[in-house]
């Protein structure tokens, strides 16, 4: 089964040595070139949103395992590599502001001769999934998006915890008219689950969905329900700006509300809280990580999920990598590097669930 959902990654400062940097645009593009040509561009789509799988090619690539900046430089090598190869997909995206990003997928999709808007749609989506109807204390600050010419796409983005020094990794992959509220970070790692964390993006929050919609169809607009109600102290989460924007939008989707502009994680736990108030619409507060990829650092230990999960990442990294077109001398020290690498080998440890 291929799994889909989060990683923590402890932050480091710094930069990939261009070497290195070099080195990983070569080999990836191999890589993906070859899965290409064996599975599809589904086939690269579907690992991609696999977040194991993706530590995993990664760490093949020659990066830290346990870096924050395995992400950074794994899709940055990857995009450079599918600049330059015509196999079907391409990568927007990276730190860049959203207008950019946005840009450059309307560019891909134009050349692909896709519909723009679809990608634009989902992408931003996603970031407000990820950011505002999960509230796990993590802020997105980095967007990559991977684009097929089949329609196909998935979503790797990465949010920092300042408190923590932790960043979380979140992937998503795009399915025909994927419902994003319905747990679309399947099989979630974190470092520290069972946390308090609001989460709309999940059926459990169904209902308290609905209600905060109802709150827009009461008349009056969402006025009548901040006025005279300083106990929950929502005054200070509704400016009179935002709330003649959101009155004068009238969100008829949970989806729109989330892309109304404005409209972040302080406004849309303040509607939850008052939707839940005022109908009783209780949303889930159960963190979405269901296992943990924990370590303590430069020299923890990590603790896999699925021990069957790693060993068939393992097998197929290895199937590919053998069969690619790579240096000889490159290809031995990846397969080493994949058989021997700490993480992996615990594997075969200490499974912690949950």
């Amino acid at each position: 089964m291929v799994l889909s959902g989060t990683a923590d990654l402890p932050l480091h400062w710094g930069r990939a040595p261009e070497w290195l940097y070099r080195r990983m645009v070569v080999l990836s593009g191999e890589i993906v070139k070859l899965m290409v040509d064996e599975g599809g561009t589904r086939e690269v789509i579907k690992r991609i949103s696999d977040p194991f799988w993706f530590q995993a090619f990664g760490s093949v690539l020659g990066f830290d395992w346990h870096s924050s900046g395995l992400t950074t430089v794994t899709m940055a090598a990857l995009k450079e590599a599918l600049i330059k190869q015509e196999i079907g997909l391409k990568i927007a995206g990276g730190k860049g502001k959203s207008r950019i990003i946005q840009n450059e997928m309307g560019s891909i999709a134009s050349n692909f001769n896709l519909d723009p808007s679809y990608f634009r749609y989902n992408s931003a989506l996603s970031a407000k999934v990820d950011g505002t109807a999960i509230q796990d204390g993590y802020s997105i600050y980095q967007h990559w998006m991977l684009i097929s010419e089949n329609k196909e796409w998935a979503v790797v983005q990465q949010g920092m915890n300042y408190q923590s020094g932790y960043a979380r990794r979140y992937h998503i992959m795009g399915e025909g008219n994927k419902n994003m509220l319905r747990d679309p970070n399947n099989g979630i790692a974190a470092l520290d689950p069972g946390r308090y964390v609001l989460n709309l993006a999940t059926d459990q929050s169904a209902d308290n969905r609905k209600a905060t919609l109802e709150l827009f169809g009461s008349g009056s607009g969402l006025d009548s329900w901040v006025s005279g109600k300083p106990s929950l102290h929502l005054e200070r989460f509704f400016d009179k700006r935002l709330l003649r924007t959101i009155n004068s939008v009238s969100p008829s989707s949970y989806e729109e509300l989330l892309l109304t502009k404005g409209m972040g994680p302080v406004a849309v736990r303040a509607l939850s809280l008052t939707a839940s108030l005022i109908y009783g619409a209780e949303p889930s507060w159960k963190d979405p990580a269901v296992f943990s990829f924990a370590h303590g650092g430069k020299d923890g230990i990590p603790y896999p999920v699925d021990r069957n999960a790693y060993e068939s990442t393992i097998k197929y990294l290895g199937e590919i990598i053998e069969g690619s077109s790579i240096d000889q001398d490159y290809k031995k020290k990846m397969l080493r590097k994949l058989s021997d690498n700490s993480w992996i080998k615990s594997a075969s440890g200490t499974l912690r669930m949950f």
